[in-house]
């Protein structure tokens, strides 16, 4: 039988990550992680598409501001290549 213990760093590890505001435009969005760690400290922005795990883009940055500069334009970029891929359907009047 083996048991699992905790790490007891992962406690102090989740303090030195801070969460931002999620972006979204269109199914896709970023999040953004502000490493404390490292010194300077890095900002990371993660893209991905609602109800999908795989990472469309990960970008690390100085600023909270260049992160969320680069996230707008990926994002705007994504869903603008999403609207030309749907199929376009027209109404009939009923």
């Amino acid at each position: 039988m083996s048991c699992v213990m905790p790490d007891p760093d992962a406690a102090s590890e989740i303090s030195h990550v801070i969460r931002y505001e999620r972006l979204q435009h269109g199914p896709f969005y970023a999040d953004f992680r502000r490493d404390k760690r490292l010194d300077p400290e890095v900002y990371h922005c993660v893209i991905q598409r609602e109800g999908s795990t795989e990472i469309l883009r990960w970008s690390q940055h100085r600023t909270i501001e260049g992160a969320t500069r680069t996230a707008r334009a990926e994002l705007r970029r994504l869903s603008e290549e999403h609207a030309q891929q749907l199929p376009i359907t027209s109404v009939q009047p009923t």
